[in-house]
């Protein structure tokens, strides 16, 4: 089978006419019985629908939450003031996806189709399992959506112009989907670039506990016009999701590497551990040294973040005397191992010569991220802005499943030892902390004074500053934030960094005994020793604050971040050119609370 991202299906590409609405169905210029013809032709049409995951370019990119990154250049203005239906993102684009799997299916069902038996059912499998997840991600969004099930045509009006169905009834058209698909599929991949049972039941897992912690957390029991859940309890959508967890695990297939960091600078996908990853090849090159090392791109992590990480014996690092004024050249000393695979830290080589954090671009706040990119030039670019990086990047790995089944299981009261143990504890185990790993009995004032003041489960707590600290840029913060209810994070989490010893004066960063920058609100009258760089600070964004005997970095941005009080950014709001274009029809699209 090919790879993923490497497929070029111009011929069922054509059978398409590209909308942004619901329908506006054309009739093709090729027939349905050459796409269709054989096994050959339908893997053509399924490797169309791989789009729908993040690409060799663009995976290692998916997540910029803005409670764990400050990211001022980059950030949705749905988090800021006066955001309105009007700025909608337009997330709801994309309805001609949805038609594409659509028609699919329906050709399968048609005497155009050349396979039958369990093959057919393998590709009808695979069909339904890239609707739901369209859908499932499209709900994450809006909630409620108008449920289209066939290609609509011409003369349905009213189908096409339906108001939104209850995302209760979107949920079970989803799992139904999926549980389908988790039957039917039986696709292998050797490489883990396309769709198995196993992402078919990984999915599933991921899905249920989204839907059951976004009820459960923000208090949804109704759709958008009030109509009540009837499909499912809180409690069934854990269980489903541990289920689903439990039947890969159960598989045997997948377990842990040895190496955290290896996972992210593999030429090759570590199959071992990644269910689903975007694999590079001799003419497809991720730029991921680019993303994080261009000045114009302008992300890095944030202390308190940074300080939710362990130390490596398994205490906590905030419970350490002194931790709110450590500086950067020693607050990593003793740290949970993976820090070093994330950020830059003292002694950290770039092209086998030291360097230290580039502040304030790329790395604005001093926490310069590494997770994804080589530690040298791409394919001997003469700057760190290479786009040819040949490590492959994964989309979904095994610790998320290991995580989604600790934290369902904690939540239905069934947590043990032994579960504890095999999840996070291994988790952590591997990263390479060696003590406090039991069943955690008390709750981190840290965690609950500066991320979840409502949890006072000490098990429900670490699990979640484990999905934080192992998952971190894997594109799941923002949904686990808004699934918990703690969005107003994404708006109103101070953009502090690394606190540095003096301003105007030079300042050695790392503690290597050679002096890094010069940190002043303006550049001194003398010329500055080699090696040391100015940095303005306490101006327009960058600012260095007084931090007891010390100077934290801090950065506030020309937009002003916002989260409303009444909640309603947990959901996007439905574009108003759409709902007015309803409207003008004689139609109605039920706009989401708030907006």
């Amino acid at each position: 089978m090919k790879k993923i991202f490497q497929i070029c299906a111009i011929v069922w590409a054509a059978l398409f006419v590209v909308s942004c609405d619901l329908s506006e169905y054309n009739p093709n210029e090729y027939s349905p019985a050459l796409a269709f013809a054989n096994e050959s032709a339908i893997q053509l049409a399924i490797n169309n629908f791989y789009s729908n995951f993040p690409s060799v370019t663009g995976a290692y990119s998916k997540d910029g939450s803005m409670d764990y990154v400050c990211t001022p250049f980059s950030f949705s203005n749905r988090y800021c003031v006066d955001f309105s239906a009007a700025d909608s993102d337009l997330d709801w684009s994309g309805w001609d996806d949805l038609r594409d799997i659509n028609y699919f299916l329906e050709q399968m069902n048609s005497p155009a189709c050349g396979v039958e038996g369990d093959v057919w059912a393998n590709f009808y499998g695979q069909g339904r399992f890239f609707r739901a997840f369209w859908y499932y991600r499209k709900m994450r969004s809006y909630g409620d959506l108008p449920l289209v099930d066939h290609v609509i045509r011409s003369n349905e009006p009213d189908y096409e112009w339906q108001d939104r169905t209850s995302r209760d009834v979107i949920f079970k058209f989803i799992l139904d989907d999926l549980d389908y698909a988790i039957d039917n599929v039986t696709a292998t991949s050797v490489d883990n670039t396309t769709i198995t049972r196993d992402i078919c039941l990984f999915i599933k897992m991921q899905a249920c506990l989204y839907e059951a912690s976004f009820r459960k957390y923000n208090n949804i029991t109704a759709s958008a016009k009030g109509e009540p859940f009837t499909n499912y309890t809180v409690e069934e959508l854990y269980r489903l999701s541990a289920e689903a967890a439990e039947q890969i695990i159960n598989g045997g297939k997948y377990s842990l590497i040895s190496n955290f960091r290896d996972l992210f600078l593999s030429e090759t996908l570590q199959t071992k551990e990644v269910l689903l990853g975007a694999q590079t090849a001799p003419s497809i090159k991720g730029s991921q040294n680019n993303y994080y090392n261009a000045a114009s791109v302008n992300r890095s992590f944030v202390r308190t973040f940074i300080n939710t990480f362990l130390m490596k014996d398994g205490s906590l690092y905030t419970a350490k005397s002194g931790f709110e004024t450590e500086t950067f050249a020693t607050e990593f000393n003793n740290r949970d191992p993976r820090l070093a695979s994330i950020v830059r830290t003292p002694g950290y080589k770039f092209n086998n010569a030291t360097a230290v954090p580039v502040i304030p671009a790329p790395s604005p706040v001093g926490y310069h991220i590494i997770k994804f990119t080589i530690d040298e030039y791409a394919d001997g670019a003469d700057d760190s802005k290479g786009g040819n990086n040949p490590n492959s990047t994964p989309i979904y790995r095994y610790p998320e499943v290991l995580l989604s089944y600790a934290e369902a299981k904690a939540e239905l009261g069934e947590m043990t030892a032994d579960i504890w143990s095999k999840t996070v504890g291994a988790i952590r185990r591997r990263a390479g902390i060696t003590g406090n790993l039991d069943l955690p009995t008390t709750v981190d004032p840290y965690l609950k004074a500066n991320f979840y003041p409502d949890v006072d489960n000490p098990v429900i707590m670490e699990i979640r500053r484990e999905r934080g600290c192992e998952l971190c840029l894997e594109g799941m913060r923002e949904n686990d934030l808004l699934r918990w209810g703690c969005g107003s994070l994404l708006a109103t989490m101070p953009w502090t960094g690394i606190n540095i010893p003096a301003l105007n004066a030079p300042v050695d960063l790392d503690g290597d005994g050679n002096a890094d920058y010069y940190f002043a609100a303006s550049a001194p009258g003398d010329k500055l020793p080699d090696g040391v760089t100015f940095v303005q600070v306490n101006g327009t964004g960058l600012q260095a604050v007084p931090n007891g005997n010390v100077y934290q970095l801090r950065y506030d941005c020309n937009k002003q971040r916002n989260w409303d009080a009444n909640n309603r950014l947990i959901l996007s709001p439905i574009p108003q050119l759409l709902v007015d274009k309803y409207k003008d029809r004689g139609y109605t699209l039920t706009q989401n609370p708030g907006y």
